[in-house]
């Protein structure tokens, strides 16, 4: 792929991204924990995206194992569009992204995708800490955005 073309689709990737980070930030304008959980989300999701396709996670960027980054995009994606994004569904699918991110390291690691790869089998466990912390930190946001909501209604969880 011409690296023009590669500037290109990133630009207007990141165009979108930003036009979507704006109308779900305007959805729920008093909770910050919300705001924080969807900046996590959306940069974390663009930034496996954009180093997926730039590098490759699993070996170089040509590996089609490395495509199972891009199915993982797609679950929270779809995930985020069928819960309506509401916090306890989102902190839920960050979890699951996380572990999905670990099951495609196991998968990597156990099956040997990527070990013509410089710096194997460390690229794939670094990456997968990194993109897994940030998932979980995400989720966490959610989760406390959806404990303030319930707070905030009056519901209180402690079984008052």
């Amino acid at each position: 792929m011409p690296v023009i073309f590669q500037f290109v689709l990133l630009g207007l990737f990141a165009l979108a991204l930003f036009g979507i980070f704006r109308y779900l930030i305007g959805r729920m304008p008093g909770n910050k924990h919300y705001k924080h959980g969807m900046a996590v989300t959306m940069v974390t999701g663009f930034l496996l995206f954009w180093v997926n396709g730039a590098v490759g996670i699993i070996g170089s960027e040509n590996n089609d194992a490395n495509m199972m980054y891009l199915v993982l995009l797609a679950i929270v994606l779809f995930g985020s569009l069928i819960s309506r994004f509401k916090p306890l569904p989102m902190a839920r699918i960050m979890a699951m992204a996380a572990a999905l991110m670990v099951v495609i390291a196991i998968l990597a690691l156990g099956f040997g995708f990527g070990v013509s790869g410089p710096v194997w089998p460390w690229d794939v466990v670094v990456v997968t800490a990194f993109f897994g912390a940030f998932w979980l930190t995400a989720g966490w946001l959610f989760r406390e955005a959806s404990r303030r909501l319930s707070d905030a209604k009056g519901i209180s969880g402690a079984g008052a």
